[in-house]
């Protein structure tokens, strides 16, 4: 290879000299193309950085030093006609197959479809839609049945002239408006109908303006009634012809009020055997088949509606049912609830929780397990905190056993190991001060109950652990308050003031 392929091909993708497009690129010969006047329709092109660089537009006074950016491509024989007619020169590439249905023609005089009518097969015109019905009788068979000829037809006619409308109303002829007794019709001289009077021009009709404008209490009452038109201010008055007590400035409508026995008033209101004035009802004798009607349709509060079907029910047998039976089917309901299967067909299938196909058994004869374990024991935790998305378990989680029964202080995020851990004595002396344990007040030697502690490990090392003091502290106080309850004889005693809040 060449020094300048070489050169050519170490430059970046941003130069101008390589153009930004899918024919990026532009050879000396295309340049030379270019700079002769750009003639032809070759479809080639370069940027705009060489072009206006072949054409001499502006000065590099850097040339051993390559410009920055991407320059805008454009084709070498650019002109004004072929940006006015790019659907010549730069034909956009053709709609796939399968989306030509969905875009939108704008072709002159085309009827628009919708694109899911567009390549639809349809059946032929002698398809019909639909199943063929059952033909059975038609119109024509149903009237000819009942068509009667000769003698019969003769004695059916006899036996219709005595209608009137047999007479007045003939078929195959126009309706007799006259009884054929009444005799031919006769024309009166005068003509019939009432005469029209003197013509009057249509104009004074529609526009009346020689018509007296004077209303009369007649046609005012009429047009109050038909079309509810009153004066402005006017009281309606609806024609009641009320009683002379109303004309009394003092009257009022309604029922005056009964003022019964004071306190009274809410029992006579429970008690629907009174009437409002305190008195019992009168008895009123009706007849008893209105009184079971009544008793019947209009059912007591908190009793059963009558169903009108006797004393004792409809006289039916017990075991009747109502309706027609199917026919559709030979399944009943009965049969779908309890099942028709043999005893056969009712075990089950002899691949019911197995495998029956040879190569497939779950059966090996490796000592392992299967499958991914829910605790992955086998993959190292994380170092770090652990990310909140992470569900794996990797074995220093607790199990359901610590879930249902937490520890005594993991409210405050101190663990049980905590107190097992061995400790040196300024850590020990320090938790214990803060925990609220005055061993000066107990009159008790941090020392010695250290010293105690030590001898329970058995392994001369100089580390207490929590709970191993506080078990020989705990100790010490019991036999403390053994001791003032066996000196005062075995009663009851409150604690003196100097034993800690602990005991």
């Amino acid at each position: 290879m060449s020094a300048a392929g070489s050169a050519r091909l170490g430059r970046s993708e941003s130069d101008p000299g390589l153009g930004s497009g899918r024919n990026a690129g532009t050879s000396l010969k295309t340049a030379g193309m270019a700079m002769s006047g750009m003639k032809g329709m070759d479809p080639t092109t370069t940027n705009l950085y060489d072009k206006m660089k072949l054409e001499g537009r502006f000065r590099d006074y850097c040339p051993k030093i390559r410009p920055s950016g991407v320059s805008t491509v454009v084709p070498l024989n650019d002109s004004a006609g072929m940006n006015v007619q790019p659907e010549i020169f730069y034909t956009a590439p053709p709609t796939p197959i399968r989306e030509r249905r969905f875009r939108r023609s704008h072709v002159p005089g085309e009827i628009h479809v919708h694109h899911s009518l567009k390549e639809q097969r349809l059946p032929g015109e002698e398809f019909r839609y639909g199943i063929r019905g059952v033909k059975g009788s038609s119109t024509e068979i149903c009237m000819k049945a009942g068509e009667k000829f000769g003698l019969e037809a003769y004695k059916n006619s006899v036996k219709e002239e005595i209608y009137d409308s047999s007479k007045r109303e003939p078929l195959g002829k126009p309706h007799i408006r006259r009884k054929p007794e009444d005799g031919p019709l006769k024309m009166l001289p005068e003509g019939y109908g009432n005469p029209s009077g003197e013509p009057e021009d249509c104009k004074k009709v529609v526009f009346p303006v020689d018509m007296s404008l004077s209303e009369t209490a007649e046609h005012l009452a009429q047009y109050k009634k038909s079309h509810n038109h009153f004066e402005p201010g006017e009281r309606v008055a609806r024609g009641y012809n009320w009683p002379a007590e109303t004309d009394d400035h003092y009257f009022r409508f309604g029922v005056a009020a009964q003022h019964g026995v004071e306190g009274q008033g809410v029992a006579l209101a429970l008690n629907v055997n009174c009437e409002d004035d305190g008195q019992y009802k009168t008895t009123k004798i009706v007849q008893k088949v209105c009184e079971d009607y009544r008793n019947t349709v209009h059912p007591k509060f908190a009793q059963k509606v009558h169903y009108m079907q006797g004393a004792t029910g409809p006289p039916m047998d017990p075991n009747w049912a109502y309706g027609i039976k199917s026919i559709t089917s030979d399944c009943t309901a009965r049969s779908c609830i309890l099942g028709y299967y043999s005893l056969d067909e009712q075990l089950p299938d002899q691949d019911l929780s197995r495998c029956t196909k040879v190569g497939r058994r779950n059966v090996t004869k490796e000592m392992r397990a299967f499958g991914t374990p829910s605790v992955r024991t086998d993959l190292a935790a994380p170092p770090g905190r652990r990310s909140v998305a992470d569900m794996t378990n990797y074995g220093d989680e607790c199990g359901a056993a610590a879930l249902l029964n937490p520890q005594r202080f993991s409210d405050k995020g101190v663990p049980d190991r905590e107190f097992l851990l061995r400790r040196p004595k300024e850590e020990l002396q320090a938790l214990v001060e803060a925990g609220g344990y005055s061993l000066d007040e107990a009159a008790m030697d941090f020392d010695e109950i250290y010293d105690q502690a030590i001898d329970l490990f058995d392994d001369n090392i100089e580390l207490v652990s929590l709970d191993a003091f506080l078990y020989i502290y705990t100790g010490r106080i019991d036999d403390r308050v053994s001791k003032r309850l066996a000196g005062a004889g075995g009663s009851t005693m409150s604690l003196p003031a100097t034993l800690p809040a602990t005991v």
